[in-house]
């Protein structure tokens, strides 16, 4: 109960109690009727979902969750009890997660991700989460500045509580690092619309997630959109009005689950980029990836010739293009720069050499120190320049931006959520 009452203060906790009632039952017929009209809303748009659960939910469950595993909905893990993790040693969070993983597996659940209750977690959880072999994990809360007008105290105590930083410094982009796939979780979330910002508007509710997704489009980052299940029927019009403007815009956002997110970033990062003189300065620039890899060019006449895709670049529909440009349109980066900065920036998608020279590249880069609080500004400076560039697109098929609806199952029944309290 204390973690409770420090995350969403006391007054608010207070007033949850009063409404669990309506949003759980004591069975759970009421949770699988919210899945069912949850499931069929993402029917409608051709799509699916991450929805983390305890593994201690999941024990006590009458197998509604396989079920919808087997349309096609994904299901995290989100602890083994809901507890706040920073408070659990290495040792302890370890135990936690291979216990869960193999309650996913006798239930014959696909377990490869992971979500901290309370978007609460430490480097002892990566270290953890690495070592009981989970593909990804979604707990870093990052907070979009889309809140003016409706922004309370309640919501700014629960984003330090969060840990949550702002979208404003740090890309709304996965990162993948010592084996781990990290996914952003966006806010403000269906709870901070709620509970937080006690919006009863439809129409209030979907210009804020409205305003996240126009955002990451125009950025070509990711939208994990957060929604409870429990507060499906009071969030559903921004839910759809968010699909249905995803489904309208082109270039595509790729909607995705967080597992088929993770697994896109690690395979496309291995792709191979090979570039090859030939004659008069010519150099061909051939792709080995996973399906669905893209290259995208600007600046630059190419073999066969590309198609518009974004006003800004050419998407090229072969994997292997023939161009001339008087400088290697591609990412120039000093020895002197840290490895973290190459490998920032082939995840992007970016074709990165090594070089001493500021002018055999149309762009260079020398930073002898490069930390998570660049990156933007480095992203902005690249995607911002009208130089040559030659890349590969940062989501699958060409999509421009990516989005994922994702949320917490903390329970399934009243009687669930009462034993959270006695960390059951």
């Amino acid at each position: 109960m204390d973690i409770a009452f420090k995350g969403k203060g006391v007054q608010n906790a207070i007033q949850r109690i009063g409404v669990i009632s309506q949003r759980y039952g004591l069975t759970s017929g009421k949770m699988e009727a919210i899945l069912a009209r949850f499931a069929s809303i993402l029917r409608q748009f051709d799509c699916s979902a991450t929805f983390p659960i305890p593994a201690s939910a999941l024990v006590r469950s009458n197998g509604m969750i396989e079920k919808y595993q087997q349309m096609g909905i994904e299901f995290a893990v989100h602890g083994y009890h809901h507890v706040d993790h920073t408070s659990l040693s290495l040792p302890e969070q370890l135990s936690y997660f291979e216990r869960a993983r193999r309650v996913f597996e006798s239930r014959g659940l696909v377990c490869n991700g992971f979500r901290s209750p309370y978007l609460r977690w430490n480097e002892a959880t990566l270290t953890a989460l690495n070592q009981a072999g989970f593909l990804y994990e979604g707990s870093q809360g990052l907070a979009w500045d889309v809140v003016n007008g409706v922004d309370t105290a309640s919501y700014r105590h629960v984003l330090n509580f969060y840990g949550a930083i702002s979208a404003t410094n740090y890309p709304a982009l996965p990162r993948w690092e010592n084996g781990l796939v990290r996914i952003p979780y966006c806010l403000p979330d269906d709870e901070a619309l709620v509970d937080r910002f006690h919006l009863e508007s439809g129409y209030k509710m979907s210009k804020l997630w409205l305003a996240i997704l126009d955002k990451t489009y125009a950025l070509g980052e990711l939208f994990t959109l957060g929604l409870h299940p429990e507060r499906i029927e009071l969030c559903e019009a921004p839910l759809i009005a968010t699909l249905q403007k995803a489904r309208a815009l082109s270039p595509a956002v790729w909607i995705a689950r967080l597992d088929e997110i993770a697994r896109w970033w690690v395979e496309r990062s291995h792709t191979v980029v090979t570039v090859t003189p030939g004659e008069e300065g010519e150099l061909s620039v051939s792709v080995r990836g996973p399906i669905g890899v893209t290259i995208l060019t600007r600046g630059v006449s190419t073999s066969p010739p590309g198609s518009e895709w974004d006003g800004h670049y050419q998407r090229i529909s072969a994997n292997e293009i023939f161009l001339h440009c008087d400088r290697r349109p591609f990412i120039g980066v000093s020895p002197s720069s840290p490895p973290d900065l190459s490998d920032f920036l082939r995840q992007q998608g970016y074709i990165v050499e090594a070089t001493d020279s500021p002018m055999t590249h149309t762009f260079f880069v020398d930073r002898p120190v490069f930390r998570y609080e660049d990156e933007r500004q480095l992203l902005a400076q690249i995607e911002g320049g009208d130089f040559p560039l030659v890349r590969l697109g940062r989501w699958p098929n060409g999509a421009r931006s990516a989005l994922c609806v994702t949320g917490d199952i903390d329970a399934l029944t009243i009687w669930d959520y009462g034993l959270r309290f006695l960390g059951r």
